[in-house]
């Protein structure tokens, strides 16, 4: 198996008032279904945008990709880096979880913004090392 890393962006479509629910509802289906495929990742969600880095096999990743896409609760869904990896940076998470910060909603949209391929990089880099720093400190595995 050749290990991947995948960071998307996606718009939510959730109702403000409904996000709780739905968000836990997508973390209990990931919790479910990334061990079975050997998905690892975290997702963040800003009340405004998704966040979401997957590592794995490519073929599992792309599958997963292409329902989410599918999904009504995501919009304008965006792949801002795709790369191999020599090992997992979330290994100890089927789906670590982040959730609403003004300070990364930020930082998201910097990558939905008009940016050169190397901004874009460096932001997609910075993005996904947060959310693996954010995971290091998190007491319990989701």
């Amino acid at each position: 198996m050749r290990l991947y890393s995948l960071l998307y962006i996606s718009r939510s479509t959730i109702a403000p008032s409904d996000a709780k629910e739905v968000v836990d509802q997508i973390i209990d289906t990931a919790l479910d279904f990334n061990p079975s495929v050997g998905l690892t990742g975290a997702l963040l969600f800003t009340g405004t945008y998704f966040a979401q880095v997957l590592e794995g096999d490519v073929a599992a990743i792309d599958e997963l990709v292409e329902h989410i896409s599918r999904d009504p609760r995501h919009d304008q869904m965006r792949i801002v880096d795709r790369s191999p990896l020599s090992k997992r940076r979330f290994a100890d998470w089927s789906m670590a979880y982040f959730g609403p910060s003004n300070f990364v909603s930020r930082h998201v949209t910097r990558l939905l913004g008009d940016t050169s391929p190397a901004e874009q990089s460096r932001s997609a880099e910075w993005l996904t090392e947060l959310m693996h720093e954010f995971s290091q400190g998190a007491s319990a595995q989701l």
